[in-house]
């Protein structure tokens, strides 16, 4: 298996309730179960914090918070920052 990299400029992102989607990105999730829901914009998508799944300590991506998966081989992680309003975000592949 060859080595993870990870990739992301150490940039926090502010973290979005519903009110702060487009029409367009509400379109792509469940309109009334996400309304008390966490997003985040990256890389032109806005994503949901809850799709993302905990990072072990002993886990490959050791230092982030979450991670969600687009692949086999590559996906998103997230760190939140100390109060929680932004993340920082990063894609890893291998």
């Amino acid at each position: 298996m060859s080595e993870l990299e990870i990739r992301g400029n150490g940039h926090y992102r502010p973290v979005l309730g519903w009110d702060d989607l487009t029409k367009k990105e509400r379109a792509e999730f469940s309109v009334d179960s996400f309304y008390d829901s966490s997003f985040f914009r990256y890389r032109g998508w806005a994503y949901t914090l809850e799709d993302f799944m905990w990072v072990a300590p002993d886990a490959p991506f050791k230092g982030w918070d979450g991670y969600h998966s687009d692949s086999f081989f590559s996906g998103v992680l997230v760190k939140y920052s100390k109060c929680g309003d932004a993340v920082k975000v990063a894609t890893y592949f291998s």
